[in-house]
């Protein structure tokens, strides 16, 4: 423990962690793999080939299955009715619709029984009338036979798709071809679904050596540009297998196993690297050396604990205090004996908890401060603005936000198609009150007479004090008949209501002018708000001249709004 204790755990984490690997990781690697580089690689070979015919297998049951599925789509999708009846439209939509559900098309194309498109519900203004016809699998397709083309060149995109092609019958008779657009790279990632691993590659060729399906390692080479050399695959035709070790496009050399695919008319190959094959698949011949490799792990994994621990343990402290200071609590000293690195680490940690107490300090003590600042202002705000809309002495609405709110109010009426009314109260002989009993009894007359309006309006009515003892009431939405109920329900409160408790013989009546604006519908609001409280002025002065304590309330229309005519004078005593 004291050589282990001198070469390593007294020193910097990055020597501690090279001599440990050397003594105890890389040199045992070394002699185990010197005694397996030292076993037959035959065993590995038959390995490999046994492994690329199973992905051939695999692959070709995938390819064959994936045909048969595309088949067995086109061919339901062809027996629509309205394929059937050539429904250029309707056989639009369902193609569209049947791309989304099978991903594998590129594009479905309705082709009529002269061989040009009829209907292409991705490219439909280039598309109508192309022919065709002298297409294979449009002129099997027209025979009856749901056929797989070779890999072909597209003449709209020029670009290499394959075709699977089904007739459209309606009866017995062949009336056009449904075809279906699959674009290389299905075809590709269909052979490269079960890929070797690592250097491995599973592609098609055709008959004359190019390849079919996207390389996996020459990306900027195009499909059916890319040609293979003297492949043994090549030779080979249906019902045939073949494997060897070879060199393949790339100049490689490679295990390759190949077989032939009548439906495509195309060769399958799947090919590994020779060299990481052997690398990948020689892990059999380790298990010869595990009775002894055993041993050195055993030894390996009891120092690993002790080592493991030693390293860990002080990081998983400073980790926890690291953790505490995110949370807060920058109070706790960290005091380890550990690597020197890890001591050092530490010291800094102190000294930034240190610092950030102190900032943090300074930091809640400006923000408690500009929290209650921002409270002042936000008070002094909701004061300044109260003072800016309320009268002072009714806390009513005053004068200038009442023009403002009936603007609004017109404004949005007129969007809706709503009534308005509007009321203009004026208390009878206020200026007898205030001569007989003085300005403050009047003072008083005017709160009580606040507050009742506030008690028998809605919460969405606008309710305010226009000046002296004149009030105003806004009552969007209301019918005429509900607003003369309210008036007159105010006319009665105030009638009965007894204005001050220590002269109880004080009575004051109101005198209301209303007038009702039905379907408000209007462009030209401030004319509009003008002409309504003239006409509910008018209709006020009516109230005042034939007797006060009464209501007037005329409904209107919006055109005879502007037909106002000018109101009464005002008797001398109102």
């Amino acid at each position: 423990m004291k050589v282990l204790q001198f070469f390593i755990f007294n020193r910097r984490i990055q020597t501690s962690l090279l001599i440990g690997f050397i003594v105890f990781i890389i040199f045992p690697a070394f002699l185990v793999g010197l005694f397996s580089f030292s076993q037959s690689k035959a065993v590995i070979e038959r390995s490999v080939f046994n492994t690329l015919d199973y992905l051939a297998d695999a692959q070709e049951k995938s390819i064959n299955n994936w045909i048969m599925s595309r088949k067995t789509f086109i061919k339901g999708l062809a027996q629509n009715k309205y394929m059937q009846v050539m429904d250029n439209q309707e056989s639009a939509k369902i193609l569209r619709d049947a791309l989304k559900m099978d991903n594998n098309f590129r594009s479905l194309v309705l082709v009529g029984k002269d061989g040009r498109i009829k209907v292409d519900p991705e490219l439909p203004n280039q598309t109508i009338n192309t022919y065709v016809g002298d297409r294979e699998y449009f002129q099997q397709a027209i025979s009856g036979t749901t056929f797989v083309s070779e890999v072909l060149v597209s003449r709209n995109t020029k670009r290499p798709v394959m075709m699977v092609a089904t007739p459209v019958k309606q009866g017995d008779e062949i009336v056009g071809v449904l075809s279906g657009i699959v674009n290389i790279s299905v075809i590709t990632e269909i052979t490269q679904h079960n890929s070797p691993g690592v250097l491995g590659e599973s592609y098609l060729i055709n008959d004359k050596g190019l390849m079919v399906s996207e390389s996996r390692f020459t990306t900027s080479t195009e499909p059916l540009k890319l040609k293979v050399q003297n492949h043994p695959a090549l030779t080979s035709r249906e019902g045939e297998k073949g494997k060897g070790i070879y060199k393949n496009y790339l100049n490689r050399t490679v295990f390759g196993t190949y077989r032939w695919l009548p439906e495509m008319r195309l060769s399958l190959v799947v090919e590994k690297d020779y060299e990481r094959g052997l690398m990948e698949y020689g892990l059999a011949t380790y298990l010869k050396v595990l009775g002894a490799a055993c041993l050195i792990i055993g030894f390996f994994l009891v120092f690993a604990i002790i080592y493991s621990r030693r390293l860990t343990k002080p990081l998983e402290r400073l980790a926890a205090e690291v953790n505490n200071i995110a949370k807060g609590n920058f109070l706790s000293i960290i005091d380890l004996k550990a690597n020197r690195e890890v001591q050092e680490l530490s010291r800094a940690i102190n000294n930034m908890s240190a610092n950030l107490l102190e900032k943090t300090t300074q930091l809640n003590n400006l923000i408690k401060q500009l929290e209650q600042n921002r409270d002042d202002l936000h008070e002094e705000k909701n004061k300044l603005v109260k003072i800016s809309i309320t009268d002072e002495l009714t806390d009513l609405y005053n004068r200038r936000y009442l023009n403002k709110e009936l603007l609004r109010v017109i404004d949005l009426c007129s969007t809706l198609n709503k009534n308005i009314s509007l009321l203009m109260l004026d208390l009878d002989r206020f200026k007898a009150v205030n001569d007989n009993y003085g300005h403050a009894t009047g003072d008083t007359v005017l709160k009580e007479f606040a507050e009742i309006l506030r008690r028998c309006s809605r919460g969405t009515d606008v309710v305010g004090r226009f000046g002296g003892e004149e009030f105003v009431i806004i009552i969007p939405f209301v019918s005429a008949e509900r607003v003369a109920l309210i008036a007159e329900r105010i006319r009665q409160e105030i009638s009965n209501f007894v204005f001050d408790e220590g002269n109880s013989n004080l009575h004051v009546t109101v005198s209301i002018g209303v007038v009702t604006v039905k379907s408000l519908v209007t462009s030209t609001t401030a004319e509009v708000a003008e002409k309504l409280i003239k006409k509910a002025d008018e209709n006020l002065y009516q109230a005042k001249n034939s007797g006060r304590n009464k209501v007037v309330h005329r409904e209107i229309k919006i055109g005879e709004l502007f037909e106002c005519c000018p109101p009464e004078k005002k008797t001398s005593d109102s």
